[in-house]
C-alpha cells in the first residue's frame, strides 16, 4: 500500500468518526470538485463560486458542490484548460490541462509563467481565512518530456513526443484539510500580479477529496 493510499484511508477514517460523534452516518465516498472560469483580458483577481446554482457559467466538465452535501478536501489542483495543442481555443472537451506553462500555454498567453509561479489562491469559509496567501509556484509540474520537443521525421508537423504527465500531476496535499458545507459561504479567490494576455482558454481549480451525501448543516 502506497504512502497516498495510507492517508487517503486515515482521512476517510477521520471523517467517518467526526461524523459518528456528532450522531450523524452520511454516506462518504471519494470524489471530486471540478471549478472552472474563462481566461479574461485585464483580469486579475478570479473567483471561483463552489455551489450548484451560483455562477451562471456552464462548463460539462465541471463539478460543483450539492447544498445538501459537504466535501472534505485533502488535494487540490490548478490548470489552464480548454485550449488546443497550437494554444488556440479547444472546441468542447477534448483538451489537456496544464499545470505548467506548456507551449499550448504559452503560444495562447504568452506570459503563462505569471499564473504557475507569481500568483496566490486564497480561500475563507464564512468570512474565517483558511487558506492565505498559498503560492502557486506549488502547482507548477513541468513533465521531463514536453510535446513538441521532439519533431517528426515521417509527418510534416506532428511530434513524435507527448507530455510525460501522469493523474496526480499539479496535485497539492491540503494540510489540514478544507471542509467545504453546502449552507456555508465558501469564498475562493485567485490573485494574479498581472493579467495573462488574451481572453483564450479557461483557469481551472481542482479539489479531491471526500464528498459526504446529505451532511451540509442544513440537514442537521
Amino acid at each position: 500500500m502506497s504512502s497516498s493510499e495510507m492517508s487517503s484511508r486515515q482521512t476517510y477514517s477521520l471523517i467517518k468518526k467526526a461524523y459518528k460523534n456528532a450522531g450523524r452516518n452520511p454516506i462518504t465516498t471519494a470524489s471530486t470538485i471540478r471549478l472552472i472560469q474563462p481566461i479574461a483580458t485585464g483580469k486579475t483577481f478570479y473567483t471561483f463560486p463552489i455551489l450548484q446554482g451560483d455562477t451562471a457559467q456552464t462548463y460539462a466538465e465541471a463539478s460543483l458542490l450539492n447544498r445538501a452535501d459537504a466535501f472534505t478536501a485533502t488535494h487540490v489542483g490548478l490548470f489552464i484548460g480548454g485550449l488546443t495543442p497550437a494554444g488556440l481555443a479547444a472546441t468542447g472537451t477534448n483538451y489537456s490541462l496544464y499545470p505548467y506553462n506548456s507551449r499550448a500555454v504559452q503560444a495562447a498567453q504568452g506570459n503563462g509563467n505569471v499564473l504557475f509561479n507569481n500568483s496566490y489562491l486564497n480561500i475563507a469559509i464564512n468570512n474565517v481565512q483558511y487558506l492565505q496567501n498559498f503560492d502557486t509556484r506549488r502547482f507548477n509540474s513541468s513533465p521531463i518530456v514536453q510535446s513538441d520537443i521532439v519533431t517528426s521525421t515521417s509527418i510534416a508537423g506532428a511530434t513524435d513526443a507527448q507530455d510525460s504527465l501522469y493523474g496526480d500531476a499539479g496535485f497539492v496535499a491540503l494540510i489540514p484539510t478544507l471542509q467545504f458545507s453546502g449552507s456555508a459561504k465558501v469564498d475562493l479567490t485567485l490573485n494574479l500580479p498581472e493579467s495573462l494576455t488574451a481572453a483564450v482558454g479557461t483557469i481551472q481549480l481542482i479539489f479531491r477529496g471526500f464528498l459526504s451525501l446529505g451532511a451540509s448543516n442544513l440537514n442537521k
